[in-house]
């Protein structure tokens, strides 16, 4: 299989995203990408990674400069994104990003691409790879549309590039129903968690050089636990709890343990937080008729161990058996685009993979799309 041409796209952030645009003006001289230096990422975009994305001077659309990403065979990772974001303050049926691309011996594809993030995770999704563009190109003006989600809070947007060769991008427009964003009515949203918890938004604050066994095995076990609790606790279902950012608080405790044993009584200290929960009733079943059915006789590693747990520190008890379990919530990851198509809700778990590394990345934190900071820093 081309590699460039994998069923499943993740996109990333690797540097940090500029600041929310504060106002109309500001936002259009981003999208026309004037005002930016030769030899940079241009003003007001981030993206990465940073060596392959340039403000270019010389081959432009319009006015005096546009973005450009130029990747190589040496370039790190799969593919670049030109990125910026703002804040789904606006109400409408659809809404639109067009801007114009050029592209030179491009290898793989290239496109605009377009998501909108609600509180847990993405609700819509395009990115032009069933589109096909690649080769080389002149300037032609493209559009990407989605349907406005109410859960969306952030929007997404920009260009990349799968593989290798050269896109340039200028003078994008973003529209709501076919007129201008700043002509679209504004929406109030609620404040919640996932705005108001900001203690690691410049980096989860852990530095780790070496690990002993331990602490691997340590790990592995918080990671676990926290993702059982994740998909099977109210609390963080209902998106009360920053649940990435939780990660980064309890990390310290588990690495500083001295044994397993002190690691998961840190763990299980850290998890009493979330409170008691109420007993399922009635509780789930897997239905009958499945053509694969999991081994859920005994449960697995997983299941039980965080079970323990979670009885240890809640005064309510809940089944081993996943067959009385509530069924976990799936959620869209905000960093995976699946083949150009508008992608909804509950597609993929929000940690991914990135892209065709097999390496894993937090959505929360960085490299992440939602904040490009490494998730140990």
């Amino acid at each position: 299989m081309n590699p460039f041409t994998a069923p499943t796209i993740i996109v990333l952030l690797f540097t940090a995203l500029p600041a929310t645009t504060a106002d109309q003006d500001d936002l259009d001289r981003i999208l026309a990408f004037e005002g930016s230096r030769s030899g940079a990422a241009p003003a007001g975009w981030g993206g990465g990674p940073p060596e392959t994305l340039f403000a270019d001077g010389d081959v432009v659309h319009g006015g005096s400069w546009c973005g450009r990403i130029e990747r190589t065979s040496e370039s790190p990772e799969a593919f670049s994104t030109l990125t910026t974001r703002i804040p789904m303050d606006f109400a409408g049926a659809a809404v639109e990003l067009r801007g114009f691309l050029r592209t030179e011996n491009v290898r793989g594809w290239a496109g605009l691409w377009m998501r909108e993030d609600g509180e847990s995770g993405s609700v819509a999704f395009d990115n032009m790879q069933s589109r096909e563009l690649h080769g080389t190109t002149e300037w032609t003006e493209y559009t990407i549309r989605l349907p406005i989600d109410k859960a969306g809070v952030k929007l997404f947007f920009g260009a990349l590039l799968v593989g290798e060769g050269k896109v340039w991008v200028d003078d994008l427009r973003l529209l709501v129903d076919g007129k201008p964003l700043r002509e679209a009515p504004t929406v109030e949203r609620p404040e919640t968690v996932l705005g108001t918890d900001r203690e690691f938004d410049a980096g989860s604050q852990v530095t780790i050089d070496t690990l002993t066994p331990d602490q691997t095995a340590n790990l592995a076990t918080l990671g676990k636990v926290w993702g059982f609790l994740k998909y099977h606790h109210p609390k963080v279902v209902a998106g009360d709890v920053h649940w990435d950012f939780e990660l980064f608080r309890v990390l310290p405790h588990v690495l500083a343990a001295a044994d397993r044993s002190g690691a998961q009584q840190a763990i299980l200290d850290w998890a009493k937080k979330l409170g008691d929960v109420a007993a399922c009733d009635p509780c789930a079943t897997l239905p009958d008729g499945l053509a694969l059915r999991p081994d859920l006789a005994t449960g697995s590693t997983t299941v039980r161990r965080s079970a323990s747990l979670w009885r240890r520190s809640s005064n309510t008890s809940i089944a081993t058996d996943p067959r009385a379990a509530t069924r976990p919530t799936s959620r869209w990851s905000p960093a995976l685009a699946t083949r150009s198509s508008v992608a909804r809700r509950g597609t993929a778990s929000r940690h991914s993979p990135t892209r065709a590394t097999g390496s894993w990345r937090s959505s929360a934190g960085g490299a992440s799309f939602s904040t490009g900071r490494p998730i140990v820093t």
